[in-house]
């Protein structure tokens, strides 16, 4: 069948894939080794959703017979609530399998490996005529493909990028965020349409990577980042095939034009600069202050103004706006206590009025935020680092996970829990209750928080040269021993965070029981702050008070 007759678009697939509009609202973070306090290279990713699984587990490297196949399993980013194990189901779509498999951390996707290759995520959504349903693959299982075959960003890269050709891809437009302990690249992916089948001679995916700069950060949020395209630089471009003949074939991009074509503007189309720009500025203002970025049309990259440390990164993911034109802190719907969140839907309706919230960077329904932690001047199985941040941004606190971990603790996995299982044997309730909490009295209570978080999380990033040094002496001596070592010190940490922050919720409750605030010596009743009974009053609605 001619191509042009594949992309016919139909309704009916149009709406079979339409994604949720929890998983389309992530945030991904790269920070090259040279923008970086320590050299370290990092990628980030919010799980913004709201009913997706929140658990995480560690997958042994393995030897594999020659010529052995392995299933390509359906692994859906919406899990309902449930675990991811509960959610998926059997394909039967087989794939060659390689030899060698290496270990690797996932969640909802793939995290990090052994070699220090990370993995974060946006949903970018692309043109509706990319959709597929024949694909084998979805970013979900492509990403964990990467990690098991790739030793390098660019190896994890051409992986993904082989294997939907081939196979095709069958998911809405994403980005996946990858990096090494050198290098940090934005990977972003469309399918071929919704008439393509395996074994069709045209592509089975058009995608592009671009590397970020070193000494430069990237920032994806919802929408296409990557620009103009230069197929004759391979050391910043990583192209698959087919992308330019099918531009031009649809009219998006002339190449006697004598412009290069632009994979955001000509190839992927859609953009939403409130929605997703609006956080590209934000963050790289933020790191560049000065630097003027606006929400229309904001570069690939930046260079920051001072070099970012792992604390500088996840202080840029609890970010609500606050001192900008978007504060969500000082509007009447932040309450009397700059409440800076919102619930979803973004979108709403007043009357037959349409209308949305700010999406802030910190959203009120993330599962979990990671920040992976690639170190090129230590051993692999030290080096790597997951830091793993359950619930809300804002409110979360970062533990560390170190790649080589024969297992990751068992309150991020088998006693994790879910939405629909609560447990206390769970560090994500204990920080997502605590995250509930803080929607009653926020002003106050998000100052206890922030105490706790670098007590804890603060206390962790602190403590991690000695126990990087620790591990070396392990690992020069006995490799096993250093991943038993660091294995105990995570399950440990894990555990004392966990436990704290339990007993912090029961102060929480002490303290501010009843809108009254107890500081262990009086009582005292603060009542509504004097700005905000003023904004009460503007609002000229007697009903509510007594003249």
């Amino acid at each position: 069948m001619p191509r042009k007759s594949r992309f016919v678009i139909v309704a009916v697939v149009a709406m079979i894939t339409l994604l949720s509009a929890g998983v389309l609202a992530c945030t991904s973070i790269l920070v090259t080794p040279d923008a970086s306090v320590d050299g370290s290279a990092t990628v980030t990713h919010t799980a913004d959703c709201g009913s997706c699984a929140f658990e995480i587990e560690k997958i042994p490297a393995k030897d594999w017979e020659p010529g052995t196949m392995v299933e390509v399993p359906y692994l859906p980013q919406g899990t309902g609530g449930r675990r991811i194990s509960e959610a998926s189901y059997s394909t039967g779509k087989m794939i060659p399998q390689v030899e060698h498999t290496y270990g690797y951390i996932k969640g909802l996707f793939g995290m990090i490996n052994e070699h220090q290759v990370g993995i974060g995520e946006t949903t970018i959504g692309g043109r509706a005529e990319f959709r597929n349903q024949n694909g084998y693959f979805d970013i979900t299982n492509l990403s964990m493909l990467a990690l098991e075959r790739g030793a390098t960003a660019r190896e994890a890269i051409q992986v993904m990028g082989d294997l939907a050709v081939q196979y095709g891809y069958k998911d809405s437009g994403e980005e996946l965020s990858v990096s090494d302990p050198y290098e940090c690249w934005v990977f972003e992916i469309v399918g071929p349409g919704p008439l393509w089948e395996v074994g069709d001679p045209e592509p089975g995916a058009y995608w592009v990577a671009a590397r970020v700069p070193d000494g430069h950060i990237a920032v994806s949020s919802n929408s296409s980042v990557i620009t103009e395209i230069d197929f004759d630089d391979p050391e910043n471009f990583m192209v698959g095939p087919g992308i330019r003949e099918f531009a031009e074939e649809k009219g998006w991009w002339n190449p006697n034009s004598g412009k290069a074509l632009n994979w955001r503007w000509d190839f992927c189309d859609k953009v939403r600069t409130d929605y997703s720009y609006r956080r590209i500025a934000r963050i790289f203002n933020r790191v560049s202050p000065g630097a003027g970025i606006t929400e229309e049309d904001p570069p690939f990259s930046i260079k920051p103004t001072e070099k970012l440390s792992m604390a500088d990164i996840a202080d840029l993911h609890r970010d609500h706006y606050e001192g900008s034109e978007f504060d969500q802190t000082t509007s009447i719907t932040a309450g009397p206590f700059a409440n800076p969140r919102r619930y979803p839907g973004w979108n709403f309706r007043v009357g037959s009025d349409a209308y949305s919230w700010n999406r802030t960077i910190s959203a009120i329904g993330c599962e979990y935020v990671i920040m992976t932690q690639s170190r090129s001047w230590l051993p692999n199985e030290i080096g790597g680092v997951l830091w793993y941040g359950p619930a809300v941004p804002a409110t979360t606190c970062f533990v560390p996970i170190y790649a080589s971990v024969s297992q990751v603790p068992a309150t991020l996995n088998e006693d994790a829990g879910s939405h629909m299982e609560f447990t206390r044997k769970s560090l994500w309730w204990a920080i997502s209750t605590v995250n509930t909490l803080a929607d009653l009295r926020w002003k106050d209570m998000i100052v206890d928080i922030n105490a706790m978080q670098d007590r804890y999380e603060g206390g962790a990033m602190r403590e991690q040269k000695a126990i990087d040094r620790a591990a070396l002496e392990f690992y020069d001596n006995d490799p096993e021993v250093m991943v038993e070592f660091l294995t105990r010190y995570c399950t440990n940490n894990a555990n004392t965070v966990r436990d704290a922050w339990w007993e912090f919720l029961d102060t929480l409750f002490w303290k501010y029981n009843a809108g009254f605030v107890n500081d262990g010596n009086r009582i005292t009743s603060p009542g509504y702050p004097a700005e905000w009974l003023e904004r009460v009053i503007e609002l000229d609605e007697p009903d509510h008070y007594k003249r």
